[in-house]
């Protein structure tokens, strides 16, 4: 069954369920192996059991999953039934079997779990230094408000800084396909080592026939099995070096982001003392104006008085006669 059918929230209460009746995690992640592979057909992994419990670390659900594939090998040991088969070598072609399918899945389950964890954590750290980034930019944008007309060049470079930041949200955008296509990844290889466990199962109902054959046969098999597990832990690290060159080109442009901002600043600054330095020469102007403006009073009331006299003397002057 594939696991995107599964009804999660039913899959949840089931979990919620066994948690009230194993109040110990071992034995709790060992019944949720259970739970997972015999009822709902889902091969658990690490990561999916962490998910669903969600405690103790992440070396517990990986201790429980080990122990639970060992017993599993140990309950349906392969036996080979056949009158013509000496028995020493039905017990060794039963336990050569079981251990190469016990092997092959144990390094897919382990390979994946960890560079699974591990782009979650490369995931969650982009997405730190975006939003550091981000409140970093809206700290820059809410000093530049505060200037006046002469910063208008300035306001001009702080939009050009908007768009490279919205180019660092598209990264971190293209990080997360990244991490969904990993999983996808990884869902595929759950069910490619379903596939095998069926094909190992109709290869057994054959094994009757001849030993020798049927060794042939899993050689091959092996052979096919480590030929699809190195070509996806080689999709793996093609999308952790995809991750790196996004990672490192976010952070060149954080780098100049952080220099524009300080360029910015420093050009604020400088334009603040200019501005200061105006005003002082508008204040020592004004003061100017003043004392010209009490000068002009007192001309003007001394021409007042002026004309007044010169009024009066023309009119004291006697007039001439006809």
């Amino acid at each position: 069954m594939i696991t995107n059918n599964i009804n999660e929230q039913q899959l949840q209460v089931e979990i919620d369920q066994l948690k009230i009746q194993f109040p110990q995690t071992r034995d709790l992640y060992r019944e949720a192996c259970v739970l997972l592979f015999f009822r709902h057909g889902i091969t658990p992994t690490a990561n999916k059991l962490y998910q669903l419990v969600r405690r103790g670390s992440m070396s517990a659900p990986a201790e429980a999953l080990n122990k639970f594939w060992l017993e599993l090998r140990e309950k349906s040991r392969i036996r080979i039934e056949s009158p013509d088969i000496p028995e020493e070598l039905k017990e060794s072609a039963g336990t050569f079997i079981s251990t190469l399918w016990r092997q092959a899945q144990e390094a897919a389950v382990s390979s994946l779990s960890v560079h699974i964890a591990d782009a979650n954590d490369k995931v969650m750290q982009s997405m730190k230094e975006a939003e550091t980034a981000s409140r970093h930019m809206a700290e820059a944008e809410l000093e530049l408000e505060a200037a006046k007309a002469q910063l208008n060049n300035a306001e001009t470079q702080i939009t050009e800084l908007e768009k490279i930041h919205a180019v660092d949200i598209n990264a971190s955008a293209t990080q997360e396909k990244a991490l969904k296509a990993l999983i996808a990844e990884r869902d595929s290889l759950s069910r490619t080592l379903e596939e095998t466990r069926s094909r190992f199962s109709e290869d057994l109902g054959r094994l009757s026939d001849s030993l020798l054959r049927t060794e042939n046969q899993y050689r091959s098999l092996e052979k096919k099995s480590l030929l699809e597990l190195d070509r996806e832990r080689q999709n793996v690290i093609k999308l952790e070096n995809v991750t790196a060159k996004l990672r490192e080109s976010s952070k060149t442009d954080q780098d100049r982001c952080r220099k524009d901002i300080s360029l910015l600043q420093d050009t604020i600054s400088n334009l603040k003392e200019k501005l200061g330095a105006l005003n002082g020469k508008i204040s020592e102007i004004t003061g100017q104006q003043k004392e010209i403006s009490a000068k002009l009073k007192q001309t003007e009331k001394k021409l007042e008085a002026a004309n007044s006299k010169i009024f009066r003397l023309t009119a004291q002057r006697p007039k001439k006669a006809n």
